[in-house]
């Protein structure tokens, strides 16, 4: 008797047979040209359809820009180029639309955009499939390239993170607390360990608990488990408590949103966009009929916020104390002003105000879930991003400067100007600028500069080795953690912190319990407390500015310092760096040998 398991499967008995199948897909074809032209017309799009189906690409912002009228007019100018009049003026007369006028383009715009979708999808499509012969690394990697490709053309979208469970129907167990003995004031605090979003917001606005540190907490870092718009709407249903629940209590709550509603608007305006600002408007005319008074203070908050944001809005600090006066060369005016005809301290001076005016313009958000390491939220870290680009031209302008130098004296005197750079700048308290140009020292095209070194003098070597040790990495960077003690202005070394956001990022963002016999995730609000920390130092290091006076031709000289060598990242750089200190100081080499 047969049975179906006396059967192999197909492609078992195929494998089997030991036939090189490699050429026959191109001779079919070859010898079929009709065929060979559909699979041509129809592998793309079939791709294309292949790939939305999986993926679903595209912000949906960016869709609905996409609207009736625009998808009309590029049919109609798509007509008017083939020159099928009578069809472009029946749909005109249809859409009540007239077709736009390009001067200049003769070339359907509709093609065009097709084309280009389909080549772009063709790329994603690539590096989204899987492959059997991809190793787990090969296929990370490819996964990274396509997050970057769907970063660049403004396709990655944040995930939605709506639980769909109203603030009032969640259920009591859904928080994970522990007492905290608080010596300062000696009593015992409750402190929240884990929680769902609704009773983090809960025990934000509780009717009769007032956590300030919970409060600074909360606003410095809910963006990395929620949303501003997810926020509002979750503050909107706090407020709006339901029938029958204690006047008193309803009314305390009610009190406390609108508190944390002025506090978020006060402390990070920076949030709030056009959307979320329509928002608070609707939510303030709610407010406005039971609070008069308290809905006018979040309204009056909400204008100062608006003004802001404005683009023409530049407030000056005031200083007690006079501005140094800037010590400007006599060839300021020089179109080819040069390292030597700059003061030490100017340059140390104005490398600061440049790196000061992009550090205080970081915001919480950057810093919150390595946003600057990761393609899909490297959009949200851009001052951080621009901090890192800056940390990387200044350590590769020393080198260079160095390297590019061809004598060893003037290579020596060269590597002193930095040295003198760098103590002026540790004077400052600019350890950002610092440790680049360490690092920029520090490169082994550099260090390997025996007899460069060799020529420095004494005191500039025990200087070096002072700012070293200022900034070594030893106990944690534990010498330059001490210097954060002195008072402001100050510029940190941003990568320390950085690190240690990183480090904490390795923690879960939730922690999954059992609540009733069923598996529910809390955020991890431990893990936002220890980022606040580290957060808390850089907003309190960028409310002090410098009272130093701004040199615009010394400055534009130091903002396009660039290399003249053609690395396209930092480790091809690094390497040709190294090939051209070779030349200067060849391996083996005598010192009479050296220029």
């Amino acid at each position: 008797m047969i049975t179906p398991a006396s059967f192999e499967p197909v492609e078992l008995l195929y494998s089997k047979e030991k036939v090189d199948r490699t050429e026959w897909r191109r001779n079919v074809l070859k010898s079929n040209p009709e065929i060979n032209n559909l699979c041509e017309r129809i592998y793309p799009i079939n791709r294309a359809i292949q790939f939305g189906k999986q993926f679903h690409p595209g912000k949906a912002e960016v869709k609905q820009k996409l609207d009736k009228t625009a998808i009309i007019q590029l049919i109609l100018q798509h007509l008017s180029t083939k020159g099928l009049k009578q069809t472009k003026q029946t749909l005109e007369k249809e859409a009540r639309t007239t077709t736009p006028i390009v001067e200049g383009l003769n070339e359907s715009r509709l093609v065009t955009y097709i084309r280009n979708a389909l080549k772009d999808t063709d790329r994603i499509y690539d590096l989204s499939m899987e492959h059997t012969e991809y190793s787990k690394e090969e296929r990370q990697s490819k996964i990274t390239e396509r997050e970057e490709l769907l970063f660049q053309m403004d396709l990655l979208e944040d995930e939605d993170e709506d639980d769909g469970v109203n603030i009032w129907d969640e259920p009591s167990e859904n928080i994970i607390t522990e007492k905290v003995h608080n010596t300062e004031y000696d009593q015992d605090d409750e402190v929240v360990k884990f929680a769902s979003l609704n009773k983090l917001v809960e025990h934000l606005t509780h009717d009769s608990k007032h956590d300030l540190q919970f409060l600074k907490t909360f606003l410095m870092t809910y963006q990395s488990f929620c949303t501003p718009e997810k926020l509002m709407s979750k503050l909107q249903q706090r407020y709006n408590c339901p029938s029958g629940h204690d006047e008193m209590a309803t009314r305390n709550i009610q009190i406390r949103v609108i508190n944390v509603l002025k506090g978020w608007v006060d402390n990070y305006y920076s949030d709030f966009d056009d959307k979320l600002i329509a928002m608070l408007r609707t939510f303030i005319d709610q407010i406005q009929i039971k609070f008069p008074a308290p809905a006018s203070a979040v309204n009056k908050s909400l204008t100062k916020m608006v003004e802001k944001l404005s683009p023409v809005n530049d407030s000056k600090h005031i200083f007690n104390e006079k501005t140094p006066e800037p010590m400007v060369p006599k060839n300021i005016f020089s179109n080819n002003l040069s390292i030597y005809d700059i003061d030490e301290e100017e340059i140390a001076r104005q490398l600061t105000l440049i790196e000061f005016e992009i550090y205080r313009n970081i915001k919480p958000p950057e810093l919150l879930n390595q946003s600057w390491n990761k393609t899909k939220l490297k959009s949200r870290a851009p001052n951080v991003l621009k901090m890192i680009d800056r940390f990387n031209s200044v350590s590769m302008w020393v080198a260079t400067m160095i390297i590019q130098t061809t004598k060893v004296k003037a290579r020596a005197r060269m590597m002193t100007r930095f040295i003198k750079i760098a103590d002026h700048l540790k004077n400052l308290n600019n350890y950002n600028s610092l440790m680049a140009i360490i690092a920029g020292l520090n490169f082994s095209s550099v260090y390997r500069l025996k007899y460069t070194r060799e020529e420095l003098s004494a005191q500039t070597m025990r200087t070096y080795s002072d700012l070293e040790k200022i900034m070594n990495s030893e106990g944690s960077f534990k010498t330059y953690r001490t210097r954060l003690q002195n008072v402001p202005p100050m510029l940190p070394y941003l990568g320390v912190h950085l690190t240690d956001l990183t480090f904490i990022d390795e923690n879960p963002n939730n922690f999954v319990t059992d609540v009733g016999g069923k598996q529910v995730s809390l955020i991890n609000f431990t893990k936002r407390t220890l980022v606040f920390k580290i957060i808390s130092l850089v907003q309190e290091t960028q409310v002090v500015p410098y009272n130093l006076q701004p040199v615009h031709q010394i400055q534009t000289f130091l903002l396009n310092i660039r290399s003249d060598l053609k690395a396209h990242t930092l480790d091809q750089y690094q390497q040709e760096l190294y090939r051209e200190s070779l030349k200067r100081e060849p391996k083996k080499a005598q010192r009479s040998d050296i220029l």
